[in-house]
């Protein structure tokens, strides 16, 4: 039967000839970088179809391809369900993908096969590490063994050439190999990293930063040592190219780097930069380029020295939920072989990807969603909702993974406020805590979402939190959308702080002035945490975005400046030792510690603070503050329309999704923003914990929590427990900001009065001045 490859290209020749035309007509048009949308309305250029071909199970796996001239080969393991009976075993693919033979190579209970290669008559190279213990020797005592600590293990490499039926070429047993014995000696222990293969030079074994080359029969050819050049050898993964050179993929300070390499001297022979966010992709041999690069959002191709990479494949705009291909060959120009996890079972496929032809790509009305970063729920949603959708398509443009660096984190999420605040705004666009939400509100960037909620027959706004929404609304109009959020509070035992939500400064530091020296009132609180968390937690009493007023210097804020000056700078070290870990667990209970600054997302998250971490009844007392409620709601998304969307009833079909029953019950991993499923969860944190056996049934076990190495069994919340935790659920009333340039100016003008030098009141006038210049520009 003729390969897997050969048939493809022969039944493609034509079209391919067609497609080398079409490009060399369009090879004159400009080279101008398009902006966001334009890179969007490409999108029908991406679109690839899988077909499925290879399924691992779970007694199987299959895990690497092999290009053996025309033909395709893929490998993996299977194993009983005891771990008996393990094999490698070896696929070649038929024309249509199907298995065409199968090779099973049984592997022994203690053998492991790494470095796996196929040469063109499709022997395997590989490196063996035999590693057994040695037959226990009795201590004296009739039927008893020294303990498994006392064992000796064997531990052999052996570099082995075998063909697909199992049978041994030649096996090199490399610590009897003099050069790597000496050095194994030097170090107290055999180690080989792994196998390189050079078609045109020979085998080479990557140990202790030295490489030791071996020619195709199994003879060894000579030692090369490293020349610990940017550790070349412990850093790098390597890659044999089609035109013969070697390239190797290395890790650098902040990013990675390629490089081709020369085995026979171990060195650097020239270095290339890689566009973007380097550390997101992975790499494979390409076809028409040097190398495939994947990521979180599709396929690429590219070739050493280019300035940036070219998009091949689009997993959003193939409807395709798929996080990465990994182990991937080139067929033609206009499909692959490659590997991806199941996003249900976790087990891999290996599958055919076809570029669809633009043209018979379905025309859709395009929305274009803008995130700073990935955001799993919202890409899953997008796919989903293409699959379903005749009329509209969603196309995400992640800024991160299209502008961010290595260098700055950030980079992405500045570039999308750029965008949104010179006029460029997506037709959706997901919020991160970091963006100025309130100021894009105020410049009028956003639409209102209430009249869509009130005109959608499936929707009413009483079915949903009342107090998240008014949190969220703004004059009486909603811009955003929370489907689900959490509470970040402080909590103490209500013994000490009492019943009721809030404290001031005042009463926190009074409290603390009564207890023993050396008791905290937050755990390892530094003076750059308290301020984080008072402007994160209770800084709205401070700012007044929709009136665009601040009292920076007021007394109650020169009263928290010095609160905050009452912690230290940073932490002594020598203060957490052994004794100090080994009480950890029960420093609240103890009362060694007055409060914890953490979050809820669920009911059990409560139940467990309160009778495991505190084991007495608890108050969400929230973070000091002169209006008492240093208490937030943190979302665990916001995502809004722009105003100036063409296409908002289609924005809305999607939005949508994040409010129905369906998104609410199984994508909501804290509290739902739904009223109905709210009291579902809520009927559940009064029943024991169970999961279901193989016949489906419910079986129930303990909550449990060690404390101390002691432990601490949790049962369910009570019916006055829920009704008690529900009704401060409906009380929280102020968003989570992460105001990071608010927190900087804070910061730089307070150290004069952290060092001595002014007084909290001077410094507090500062403040004012220039975060009202700050607020004043973002209105």
């Amino acid at each position: 039967m003729a390969g897997f490859l050969g048939a493809i290209r022969k039944k493609r020749l034509f079209v391919l000839l067609l497609a080398v035309l079409i490009a060399a007509c369009f090879a004159g048009c400009s080279k101008k970088e398009k902006d966001p949308v334009e890179k969007v309305m490409a999108s029908r250029e991406y679109v690839y179809k899988a077909e499925e071909l290879i399924r691992g199970e779970e007694d199987r796996n299959i895990s690497q391809l092999y290009r053996v001239g025309e033909d395709l080969y893929v490998s993996g393991y299977s194993w009983e369900d005891d771990g008996s009976d393990s094999a490698i075993v070896f696929y070649k693919l038929g024309v249509q993908g199907e298995i065409e033979e199968e090779h099973r190579i049984p592997t022994g209970e203690y053998m492991n096969i790494s470095g796996l290669y196929m040469d063109e008559n499709a022997d395997i190279y590989c490196i063996k590490n035999d590693y057994h213990p040695i037959e226990p020797v009795s201590n004296g005592e009739e039927g008893e063994e020294y303990e498994a600590e006392e064992v000796e293990y064997l531990d052999e490499y052996y570099l082995s050439k075998m063909s697909l039926s199992g049978e041994e070429i030649f096996s090199v047993k490399l610590n009897d190999l003099p050069e790597l014995q000496k050095i194994s000696e030097e170090n107290g222990y055999f180690y080989v990293r792994d196998l390189i293969y050079d078609r045109e030079k020979g085998l080479f074994v990557n140990s202790y930063n030295n490489l030791f080359m071996f020619d195709f029969e199994g003879n060894f050819v000579k030692a090369i040592p490293g020349k610990g050049e940017e550790n070349l050898l412990d850093n790098a993964n390597f890659y044999p190219l089609e035109d013969g050179r070697c390239a190797a993929v290395l890790y650098g300070d902040t990013s990675m780097y390629l490089a081709t390499v020369d085995l026979e001297t171990a060195s650097i022979q020239e270095k290339y930069d890689l566009p973007g966010r380097s550390y997101e992709y992975s790499f494979h041999p390409g076809y028409g380029y040097d190398f495939y690069m994947s990521n979180d959002y599709g396929v690429f191709g590219y070739n050493l020295g280019d300035k940036d990479k070219t998009q091949l494949m689009s997993f959003i705009d193939s409807d395709l939920d798929i996080n990465r291909i990994y182990q991937m060959e080139g067929i033609d120009e206009k499909s692959f072989i490659g590997m991806y996890d199941d996003p249900e079972t976790g087990y891999p496929i290996l599958a055919k990807f076809t570029k669809v032809p633009p043209e018979e790509v379905k025309e859709r009305q395009s929305i274009t969603l803008a995130m700073p970063s990935t955001d799993w729920n919202v890409r899953r949603a997008v796919i989903k909702f293409n699959k379903e959708n005749e009329q509209y398509k969603v196309s995400i443009l992640d800024y991160n993974s299209l502008y961010g660096t290595d260098e700055d984190y950030r980079a992405g999420a500045n570039k999308l406020n750029m965008d949104i605040v010179s006029g460029k705004v997506p037709d959706i666009v997901l919020l991160d805590d970091m963006m100025p939400a309130d100021s894009y509100i105020n410049k009028g960037l956003f639409e209102d979402l209430k009249p869509f909620i009130e005109r959608d027959e499936d929707y009413k706004l009483e079915d949903f939190m009342p107090n998240v929404v008014e949190a969220l609304s703004t004059n009486g109009k909603l811009f955003v959308l929370v489907p689900s959020y959490a509470i970040q509070t402080a909590v103490a035992k209500t013994a000490d702080v009492g019943e009721e939500r809030g404290w001031t400064v005042k009463e926190a530091q009074e409290l603390l002035a009564s207890r023993p020296e050396g008791t905290q009132l937050f755990e390892g609180f530094t003076r750059d945490t308290a301020l984080e968390y008072c402007m994160t937690m209770s800084g709205n009493q401070f700012i007044d975005w929709e009136k665009g007023k601040c009292s920076f210097d007021s007394d109650a804020f020169v009263e928290m400046l010095t609160f905050i000056n009452s912690f230290p700078e940073t932490i002594d070290e020598s203060v957490y030792t052994e004794e100090y870990w080994s009480q950890y667990e029960s420093m609240w209970r103890d009362g060694k510690v007055i409060a914890s600054t953490t979050w809820f997302g669920d009911f059990g998250n409560y139940n467990r603070m309160e009778k495991g971490t505190f084991g007495e009844k608890i108050t969400m007392i929230g973070f000091p503050s002169s209006n008492e409620d240093g208490s937030i709601i943190r979302p665990d998304m916001q995502i809004a329309m722009s105003a100036k969307s063409s296409c908002k009833e289609g924005a809305w079909e999607f939005l949508r999704i994040f409010l129905s029953e369906e998104y609410q019950r199984e994508n909501i991993y804290n509290f739902p923003i739904s009223i109905k499923r709210l009291n579902e969860l809520a009927k559940e944190a009064m029943e024991k914990p169970y999961y279901l056996d193989e016949n489906g049934e419910k079986e129930e076990y303990d909550d449990i929590m060690y404390i101390n190495g002691q432990e601490i069994i949790i049962p369910p919340m009570t019916q006055e427990e829920v009704d008690a935790f529900m009704e401060q659920l409906y009380s929280f009333t102020h968003i989570y900001k992460m105001d990071e340039t608010l927190i900087n100016i804070i910061s730089e003008e307070a150290a004069p009065y952290f060092a001595g030098q002014k007084s909290a009141k001077d410094v507090a006038a500062v403040i004012q001045s220039r975060v009202q210049i700050y607020v004043n520009e973002n209105m």
